[in-house]
């Protein structure tokens, strides 16, 4: 079977181009790795904690199927995070998620409880499966949050990485209340959010009780290539 490739290389490089140069005007340079064990290294030492489950190589195989993208000021100081991951998920995300995630937090005697076992009937996630990215660890330092632009484009370069490494048929992401209500997702890049994705009677500090879904397709990602290499990388400034 003939593998159908990017629709429009030339757009997806010069997106690639558009956003670093976002980030080279707020003074910011972009790396990109493979190499979870620095990511785990560098991540704990700019927040002082460990990254979640979905990301630590000591409780899950991230050999070939991850990376992450670090964001980095004038003097090399890290001021951004971000770690994307690609699973074969072979029923459908809406089935699937509820226990890869509490499998993932339970190999570190962390308890996950579901409040649902499953999202709302018309939730997309029940039509989607197959190769699927996982976006998360998204951080930034508080001088970066101020910069809108600089913010957005971070964001998306990870989306727009995934997209060109593995092609996937979706890419998603969990976040809290307080930040799908701030028109943050949009700006991201992302272009469906679903409330109550995922809500939990029982999970760790740092895990919101109500998690929205934030889901980008790959016919919506190619659309998204085509119009932000001709209008301008970020939302804001197109």
């Amino acid at each position: 079977m003939l593998h159908r490739g990017l629709s429009n290389p030339l757009a997806a490089v010069d997106l690639v181009n558009q956003l670093t140069a976002v980030c080279e005007k707020y003074n910011a340079h972009l790396s990109f790795s493979n190499d979870l064990e620095e990511f785990y290294a560098v991540r704990n030492h700019v927040r002082e904690g460990n990254p979640s489950p979905m990301f630590d190589f000591n409780v899950t195989e991230l050999e070939g199927k991850s990376f992450w993208i670090g964001l980095r000021d004038s003097d090399d100081t890290v001021i951004g995070l971000q770690a994307c991951r690609l699973d074969l998920v072979d029923t459908s995300l809406a089935e699937w998620a509820i226990g890869w995630m509490s499998g993932l937090y339970m190999k570190r005697d962390q308890l996950m409880v579901p409040a649902q076992l499953k999202p709302y009937p018309e939730s997309r996630s029940y039509r989607l499966r197959g190769n699927i990215v996982y976006h998360g660890e998204l951080w930034l330092a508080s001088p970066a949050r101020r910069q809108s632009g600089l913010a957005d484009a971070f964001c998306f370069m990870g989306m727009v990485a995934s997209h060109l490494k593995w092609q996937p048929d979706a890419i998603w992401a969990l976040v809290s209340n307080t930040m799908a209500t701030r028109g943050m997702a949009t700006r991201f890049g992302y272009l469906r959010q679903e409330r109550s994705f995922l809500n939990w009677k029982i999970s760790p500090e740092d895990v919101p009780s109500n998690e929205w879904l934030l889901l980008l397709e790959k016919n919506d990602m190619e659309h998204l290539i085509e119009e932000r290499s001709k209008m301008g990388p970020i939302s804001t400034e197109a």
